[in-house]
């Protein structure tokens, strides 16, 4: 699903709509640091860069002054430390996730600055992503001065592939457009207006005698990719060249040559165009590029794609897009015991201290497929008077042993559909009554909409967005009572977690995976090499049967990828550097999520910690001290070493030091490797 840009709901509608939105953003006294910033530094500028260098588009005279085009990288990058600086926390309070690419102030002289008809290059593929432009006047801004122009609601209707070197397809018709289609944006000083890239917009000449000093900021998600699109005309006309960039690109490249030295990530079919004025007054009236219809039924509108539903009851599928997860009832007593006794008649290979396991781990190829054709022999039947078009493809048994070291942290579950086009979801159904104080599974509300990064294999090795905060999230999730038989049906984006079962008793639990009945099963797996490609496969449901997360572990450890499948696509992953006020700040976001009091009380209390984290002063519980002393590295002899009590040992760190992803990473690597 394209990114959410904007964090309030109305300001996201109006943006959808028109294509920007207009905002308080600085204070006077902002307005007037950023001010004497600017003539401090003035004098460090090295002039513009100009198309001097080549012939295309290139003979209108640059009477505009960006910092973008400066000579100077140095002052370049201070512009973009003083500006971003001073964004950095009211940009965050508007939008959703987004990280700067480009800083600019933007300075017109009495009688200059006109800027062109245009639209901003594309710095993200905006088939999924939106690129945004913070433009805040430094001066009360309006049509005397040369302010900001737009084209209402023309952003994702042309230009699809923008760069320097691209022939612009509304080039021949600039004149018409501004004498008739343009909003100008009359703001006071320190007034913002974000804007999406694509959107058509001109700024005219400063016809005052005064400076008009205005500052733009470009932003790009933080889980996207900065691409930059190349178009050599001499090269070949009908294709695009795609480069991947960042930061220190824009720093120092030349708008009017070819990039050296950057990397290439595919090439995109490019047909140009040149439209007429009646061409772009009917293509004001069409769908967006990123509007499809696609025979699988897939819309999209706006922004957002609406996903053909899995539910065939209304109500049920909006609460399911609504909180990410729905409750129901599936199994009668019978039905549930009949699962748990399939599952006790078998043959395990696990080992009751790793504490949480799948069956899907299993080793034996036989004791897969019969956990498949029973879960799926149960529980299809039962899902079809419920569920629309949709088909199953992983199945498996999910066990708690009694004890702490059983915890599961908040995680997202791999990828398994093109998310943008479907959803996948897991049906999980505890085969006993379930609450807080034997596993019972906890969810963070609304949570699948706001982390939409895909998630790949093998774990631990291929670190997710929310690897590093598994533990900052885990006060803010939910946990669900439940009784033996009902449905906890979960978006594979939710973000879940179980708290440890403390009752003495084995928990058990199934868990099938579903999903559209035309959906395309894909398999995300991350290469083993320092740039974190991440291989697409396509696969089929015999996959999940064939390799699980060990087996994927293996191929990774001998640096190998699974063999004897499609590959769609290779991509690397993108930025996962939230901090931990980042990641609370998106998850409260969404509304009726809040700080679980009761259950982090819980928690302090079986690890023997203090609600503030900090230790009580007296004996560690045995098996919190079983999980310290096994921090890095897991020995086989720890459930004999743990048999002995430790005698007055104070751990001195805080529960959320102690129980960290490296302690659960060791736990999970030991499980893989044994060592």
């Amino acid at each position: 699903m394209p990114n959410v840009v904007l964090r309030d709901e109305k300001l996201e509608k109006e943006f959808n709509e028109k294509g920007y939105v207009k905002v308080p953003f600085l204070s006077a006294e902002e307005i007037e640091q950023l001010k004497k910033a600017f003539f401090d530094t003035i004098a460090e500028s090295g002039g513009p860069k100009t198309s001097e260098n080549v012939d295309f588009d290139s003979k209108d005279e640059i009477s505009y002054d960006f910092t973008f085009i400066d000579k100077n990288v140095q002052y370049k990058k201070k512009v973009f430390d003083i500006i971003t600086k001073a964004f950095e926390k009211r940009a965050d309070t508007y939008l959703n996730n987004y990280t700067p690419i480009i800083a600019n102030y933007i300075r017109k002289k009495e009688g200059g600055g006109e800027v062109p008809m245009h639209q901003n290059w594309a710095f993200v593929d905006e088939m999924k992503y939106t690129s945004v432009s913070i433009w805040v006047p430094l001066v009360d801004s309006n049509e005397e001065n040369g302010t900001l122009q737009m084209v209402d609601g023309s952003h994702k209707k042309f230009g699809q592939f923008r760069g320097p070197m691209i022939p612009w397809e509304l080039r021949n018709i600039k004149k018409e457009i501004i004498e008739n289609n343009l909003t100008p944006m009359n703001v006071k000083a320190g007034e913002g207006v974000i804007l999406d890239d694509s959107i058509v917009h001109y700024s005219n000449i400063n016809k005052t005698p005064g400076l008009r000093l205005a500052i733009q900021l470009i932003m790009i998600p933080k889980e996207s990719h900065s691409v930059h699109y190349h178009f050599d005309r001499e090269k070949d006309v009908k294709n695009v060249t795609v480069l991947e960039t960042d930061v220190d690109f824009y720093m120092n490249f030349h708008p009017w040559l070819k990039p050296t030295g950057v990397k290439e990530i595919g090439t995109l079919p490019y047909t140009e165009k040149n439209f007429t004025y009646s061409d772009f007054l009917n293509g004001l009236k069409e769908k967006r590029f990123d509007e499809v219809t696609n025979n699988n039924g897939t819309h999209i509108k706006g922004n957002k794609k609406e996903i053909a539903p899995l539910f065939l009851n209304p109500e049920t599928q909006a609460a399911f897009d609504k909180d990410g997860y729905v409750k129901i009832n599936l199994l009668n007593k019978e039905e549930a015991e009949d699962l748990k006794n399939y599952y006790l008649s078998l043959t395990h290979a696990h080992i009751g201290e790793y504490g949480f396991h799948v069956s899907l781990d299993s080793s034996n190829p036989d004791y897969i497929n019969g956990v498949f054709d029973k879960l799926f022999g149960m529980l299809v039947p039962k899902l079809n008077p419920l569920l629309k078009d949709y088909k199953p493809f992983t199945a498996s048994y999910v066990i708690k042993e009694a004890g702490l070291q059983n915890i599961v942290p908040p995680h997202q579950d791999w990828s398994f559909v093109d998310e943008e086009e479907f959803c996948s979801a897991t049906v999980w159904i505890p085969l006993m009554d379930v609450n807080k104080n034997n596993g019972a599974l906890g969810v963070i509300k609304g949570s699948h909409k706001v982390f939409n990064a895909p998630r790949t294999s093998p774990s631990p090795q291929a670190k997710s967005i929310l690897s590093d905060h598994m533990f900052n999230l885990f006060p803010y999730v939910d946990v669900i009572e439940m009784k033996a038989g009902e449905a906890l049906i979960f978006n594979n984006k939710t973000i879940h977690a179980s708290p440890p079962n403390i009752s003495g008793k084995t928990r058990i639990g199934v868990g099938i995976g579903i999903t559209q009945k035309n959906a395309q099963l894909l398999h995300h797996y991350q290469l083993p090499d320092k740039d974190e490609t991440v291989n697409v496969y396509k696969v089929d449901e015999s996959f999940f049967r064939n390799y699980n997360n060990a087996k994927l572990s293996k191929l990774y450890a001998a640096n190998q990828a699974p063999a004897g499948y499609e590959l769609v696509r290779s991509y690397k992953k993108g930025k996962s550097d939230f901090s931990k006020e980042e990641i609370i700040k998106i998850v409260t976001s969404n509304s009726g999520v809040k700080f679980n009091t009761e259950l982090m009380k819980e928690l302090a209390e079986m690890y023997h910690y203090n609600i503030d984290g900090t230790p009580k002063n007296n004996l560690t519980n045995t098996n919190s001290t079983k999980m310290a002393n096994t921090e890095n590295k897991p020995k086989e002899n720890t459930a004999k070493q743990n048999t002995v009590q430790e005698e007055k040992y104070v751990d001195p760190r805080t529960f959320f030091q102690k129980y960290t992803p490296a302690n659960i990473v060791a736990e999970i690597k030991y499980r893989i490797t044994k060592k």
